[in-house]
């Protein structure tokens, strides 16, 4: 183990390096006497409120070295609580890192503005082996890469494919004066592999763990209450006799958990997200981003999904309420916000199969749930 992490007050940790180090950041190295230097002894992660915004960043910088009584450090400001800092160990190698996964951000994002102040995935990985200046530089690419690979595979919700958040920050560092023979450090190499493994599988576990309603939101932009929202609006236009709006809701709260503790639904669910982005990017064969906009009548792929889907998860009667249901989309009683071509049908089908399984389990008897 070769850094040494302090854990200063609630919102302050510094790490300490063995030695003087050489960094290459996204950051801009903070210094008290705004020093060029690109060599220090310390880094710090801070954690500020989400609404931090701070013209002057530089003297904010200043003002946490002098309260450390630190001469110059490559500063990380996070929203996420320093009790969620992570402290990872490989091949001659540490990764200091925090992980917030909002918002995310992407080639087709809806506005675009000067950075907010506030990193969300934050990296600092140090290396203890004589990288030369290249090899730092191919490492600092590879831990772009695998933390744009993890964004990706948690499909974090944009209007293209997610690359990350709006404000990642990463530092790569080495011992002060070895520039040496190790000339690259990419994702095939013992040194860069191991470290793209830890960010890869590091923030993909820091998205599992946020669960399915996370997932949710995700894949389909609704969460679970959403989808409850728009299940009431339908239960309402064809209620059970005796069974009233409120105590339906709450069973079909717990049917929908049920449904959505099969990996066989998030399977369909995945698939319809993964085909959206990739027909609103135009790499579908023989699909414009023009005609996947306009849910041309050339596509039968959706309906197929949600037809499979719905007939798995309720069978004949479930793909019948998915019918009707997009019937009432059609007679503008119903609207998906921002769905999708694929996710759209995936909606119905869900809210088909759940409108089914409820009513089965009241016509077998089941009313006090």
């Amino acid at each position: 183990m070769y850094l040494n992490i302090r854990r200063i007050d609630r919102d302050t940790i510094v790490i300490d390096f063995p030695k003087p180090v050489e960094i290459i950041s996204t950051l801009k190295i903070a210094s008290m006497h705004n020093s060029t230097s690109k060599s220090v002894k310390h880094a710090v992660f801070k954690h500020v409120e989400s609404s931090f915004n701070r013209n002057d960043i530089l003297e904010y910088y200043k003002e946490i070295l002098s309260a450390l009584n630190i001469d110059s450090a490559v500063v990380f400001l996070t929203a996420v609580s320093m009790d969620e800092l992570l402290h990872l160990e490989g091949h001659l190698s540490e990764i200091v890192m925090t992980i917030g996964l909002e918002p995310p951000i992407c080639i087709n994002h809806s506005a675009l503005y000067e950075p907010l102040k506030v990193g969300t995935i934050n990296i600092l990985v140090y290396v203890d082996a004589p990288l030369s200046k290249e090899a730092m530089i191919d490492l600092l690419k590879t831990v772009v890469e695998a933390k744009t690979a993890a964004s990706c595979d948690l499909l974090l919700r944009c209007r293209s494919r997610a690359v990350g958040t709006v404000t990642d920050a990463i530092a790569v560092s080495r011992p002060l004066n070895s520039d040496g023979e190790i000339l690259f450090s990419g994702m095939i190499t013992p040194i860069g592999n191991s470290v793209a493994r830890m960010i890869y599988s590091t923030i993909v576990s820091a998205g599992i763990r946020n669960g399915i309603e996370w997932l949710l939101r995700n894949c389909t932009g609704y969460s679970i209450d959403d989808l409850l929202t728009l299940f009431k609006n339908i239960y309402a236009l064809a209620p059970v006799p005796g069974v009233p709006l409120e105590k339906a809701v709450e069973k079909a709260r717990r049917i929908l958990y049920k449904i959505l503790e099969d990996p066989n639904v998030w399977s369909f669910i995945i698939a319809a997200r993964e085909l959206d982005i990739h027909g609103s990017s135009g790499t579908i064969p023989s699909l414009t981003t023009t005609e996947y906009n306009n849910d041309t009548v050339r596509v039968l792929a959706d309906e197929l999904i949600g037809i499979s889907l719905a007939l798995y998860v309720g069978g004949a009667k479930a793909m019948f309420s998915m019918y009707w249901i997009e019937s009432l989309k059609k007679l503008g009683r119903l609207k998906y916000d921002d769905a999708g071509l694929y996710t759209d049908d995936v909606l119905s089908a869900l809210l088909g199969s759940l409108y089914t399984l409820l009513f089965n389990k009241i016509n077998e008897g089941d009313t006090d749930e």
